[in-house]
């Protein structure tokens, strides 16, 4: 009698399993939801809200590049939106440019100070040294 000898397809197989299941459970998702986001609401409509809420879907995927135009475009059309100012301070700072979060998050706050989701984000707070 021979002895058992696995061929390259029954190692191959176990070893692709592990390696989907080690993906599937990555930092990614869970990093993705922890970015405060967002929706515009019930006071803001138009143009302004559906733009915001467009850069909100993006910036929770993490594409702050495109996420920043949907949130220009929200500020385009209302200018003192205070969730968009935070949600494009939130792009910013993921694109690696702090100056310009930091100037976002202060334009969010003096907009939107009584809005504790604002007010409160610890990464406002951070930039703002709060």
């Amino acid at each position: 009698m021979r002895p058992y000898r696995p061929s390259f397809r029954h190692l191959l197989i176990p070893l692709l399993l592990m390696t989907f299941s080690a993906c599937s459970g990555s930092g990614t998702s869970n990093s993705r939801s922890q970015i405060p986001a967002l929706m515009s609401p019930g006071s803001v409509t138009g143009t302004a809200a559906s733009k915001n809420n467009e850069g909100v879907d993006h910036l929770v995927q993490g594409h702050y590049d495109i996420a920043l135009d949907f949130f220009k475009e929200a500020l385009s059309a209302n200018p003192n939106f205070a969730e968009a100012h935070f949600n494009m301070a939130v792009a910013f700072d993921g694109l690696g440019d702090h100056a310009k979060a930091t100037s976002s998050f202060q334009k969010a706050k003096d907009l939107g100070g009584s809005n504790a989701k604002i007010s409160e984000n610890p990464m406002l707070k951070k930039h703002l040294n709060l």
